[in-house]
């Protein structure tokens, strides 16, 4: 089946994604979930630094990987697989070059907004608040995919059109311990009681780390589940004929590539257990199986990306470089510091 029906029907208003996954390393080895930071003083405390939610029947799921990961590991399709499907804006700032893909808030990142591309941005913001969006599908068609929030320059903030997220459910907390040992001794190295003190600091005493995150185990379903908003896209090719469908090919092709790389991190490797589940999601509640493979819909986002450069002047896979501007950068610092 084709992609193209789902716009076309009033009455569909999502397409819902459903993956079941198992750990490389069997269930009865602990997974890491991403780590943060304990909140400030005042705050409410975990007791690790998981996100741990706690459910009435008290069985606890953890976050593997959040919606902001998911965007970036599916954006980052469109700076290697899929590059050739949105254009490829570069910025240099100091001897380091990212494509604007890269950049933590696309094109209402700061540092692209400090360059020659500032004003163009601006109305390109503006444009989009005023119901037109081809001026930002025209510099970062990934910002009308997984939102961007221009909070500083005209406050616009443009919506996800997909999101994806990792949870796995009835985990059981762990904690592992270690002792660091050095290979010569104290007497060896030629240090004084007071300096082995102090060189445990860089590496030279034995150190031990005790009651450290240790991950999870866990004994429920491990699942990503991602959704891709088609009444939202809807408007979009209302507003746009053409345009609705080229970011619905890119939504498609971002969860099918970057999307199903499950190797999250060190201690989080996973993999399918089963085909995905995918359905239509209609007004009324109800979900329609649909059959989508890697093939049908990376064959739908190439008909769309030549369909964008031809009709739209969208200029898929043509390359732009740019050049951070530090006098830019400190005018907007102090044009923050005014208001």
């Amino acid at each position: 089946m084709s992609l193209d029906p789902l716009l076309a029907s009033t009455d569909a208003v999502a397409l819902a994604f459903l993956q079941e996954l198992e750990p490389i390393e069997g269930r009865d080895m602990p997974l890491f979930p991403p780590t943060y930071p304990a909140p400030e003083r005042g705050t409410h405390r975990h007791d690790t630094p998981y996100t741990i939610n706690v459910l009435k029947d008290g069985r606890r799921v953890v976050t593997l990987d959040s919606v902001q990961s998911q965007a970036n590991r599916m954006e980052a399709a469109f700076h290697g697989e899929l590059a050739h499907a949105v254009p490829q804006i570069t910025l240099t700032a100091g001897t380091r070059t990212l494509a604007l893909t890269e950049l933590a808030h696309r094109v209402a990142d700061a540092a692209i907004r400090a360059s020659v591309l500032g004003p163009k941005i601006h109305t390109a913001f503006e444009a989009y608040d005023r119901g037109d969006p081809l001026p930002i599908a025209k510099l970062g068609p990934t910002s009308l995919v997984f939102g961007a929030w221009d909070s500083r320059d005209t406050r616009v903030k443009i919506p996800r059109l997909i999101r994806s997220e990792i949870h796995a459910w009835d985990v059981d907390v762990f904690t592992r311990s270690a002792q660091f040992s050095g290979a010569f001794s104290r007497e060896e190295l030629g240090f004084s009681d007071k300096e082995w003190k102090q060189g445990a600091d860089i590496g030279f005493a034995p150190t031990p780390s005790v009651d450290q995150h240790g991950g999870v185990v866990v004994h429920g379903p491990i699942r990503q589940a991602a959704t891709i908003h088609l009444g939202a896209l809807r408007q979009l090719e209302k507003a746009t004929p053409g345009l609705g469908h080229y970011l619905l090919g890119l939504a498609a092709g971002a969860l099918w590539t970057g999307g199903r790389d499950y190797t999250l991190r060190t201690g989080c490797w996973l993999l399918p257990s089963e085909p995905p589940v995918i359905e239509v999601v209609t007004r009324t509640g109800a979900r329609e199986p649909l059959e989508l493979d890697h093939d049908l819909v990376l064959r739908f986002l190439e008909a769309q990306v030549a369909l964008a450069k031809d009709r739209l002047g969208i200029p898929a896979g043509e390359t732009e470089a740019v050049n951070y501007d530090p006098a830019e950068g400190k005018k907007m610092l102090k044009t923050k510091d005014k208001a």
